[in-house]
């Protein structure tokens, strides 16, 4: 019997005990308060950071000394937000990643198409000019002069993208507007629905298809709620559309992270790129979150 009571007794001590430290132990929330800054990022993981950082901004991974300053900064500051936006902004600006954009974006839209390349079929249609002109062909002339107007555009879309004469609108504008566009994509039919897949990362809509059809072959149509009746109006209604916008949040969340923006995501981020008209848009906000940098 007193077994059983000493039994009992220990019992019901371990319960009080139990109970005693759940309330002791319990998680609070307290208003305003301060989460601490982060510690102990590895050095695995720091320099993983950085360096995809230089891959996907500069097309490059980080040299040792390129390595050692951003970690040494990172590390002095605790890895704050403020200290990742200060590199982040730092390698945004840099030529070497507005030439990178330059680049990547010619991949894309123009294939094989090289700065050597669109720079030679300039120089030959300034000859055909210049035969033209003497010849008193000025009509001939005209086709080339145009065309070789298109093409300078072009050449120094990133130039003028980095003197900030230029914003994302026009930037993409030029890639789509020129000759070597136009033979990568012959025919009204390639040239509307790559421009959809290449600007808004999707196909034309049967309707929409058949609009941009019609504008590109010179028909009064109506695309996405304006109106227009020429390649040139295609062209800009493609490239002012929310959707265009649109289409550079879905591309930076490819890009960067993997997968497509959420539905808040996508709404927040296309009113940010509508507002700034930037190519890096978002790009800040992705490459400083955790999600990005793993810490």
């Amino acid at each position: 019997m007193r077994q059983g009571l000493i039994l009992i007794s220990s019992v019901y001590l371990l319960a009080v005990s139990c109970a005693k430290d759940e309330v002791i132990h319990e998680n609070l929330i307290i208003d305003g308060n301060i989460a601490p800054p982060v510690t102990g990022v590895s050095e695995i993981a720091l320099n993983n950071y950085i360096n995809s950082l230089y891959i996907d901004l500069f097309g490059r991974t980080a040299t040792a000394d390129e390595l050692s300053e951003h970690a040494e900064t990172l590390q002095s500051e605790q890895y704050s937000i403020e200290a990742r936006e200060e590199l982040v902004n730092s390698l945004l600006s840099d030529w070497e990643h507005i030439n990178n954009i330059h680049l990547t974006t010619g991949q894309k839209f123009l294939v094989d198409v090289d700065s050597f390349a669109i720079a030679s079929q300039i120089a030959y249609w300034d000859y055909l000019i210049d035969l033209f002109t003497d010849m008193g062909m000025e009509g001939e002339a005209g086709y080339y002069i145009f065309e070789n107007d298109r093409l300078n555009k072009l050449i120094t879309a990133h130039i003028d993208l980095a003197n900030g004469t230029i914003g994302a609108d026009e930037f993409y504008r030029r890639y789509i507007n020129n000759y070597f566009y136009d033979q990568v994509n012959m025919g009204s039919l390639n040239f509307v629905v790559s421009c959809f897949t290449n600007l808004m990362q999707r196909y034309p809509t049967d309707d929409e298809q058949e609009s941009g059809i019609n504008m590109v072959d010179g028909v009064s149509d109506v695309l996405f709620l304006q109106d227009g009746s020429s390649k040139g109006d295609f062209i800009d209604i493609v490239t002012s559309t929310p959707e265009f916008f649109q289409g550079l949040v879905i591309e930076s969340f490819n890009t960067y992270l993997a997968r497509d923006p959420n539905s808040l995501e996508m709404d927040t981020y296309t009113q940010q790129m509508m507002l700034e008209n930037n190519v890096n848009g978002v790009a800040l906000i992705i490459l400083t979150s955790t999600e990005y940098a793993g810490f």
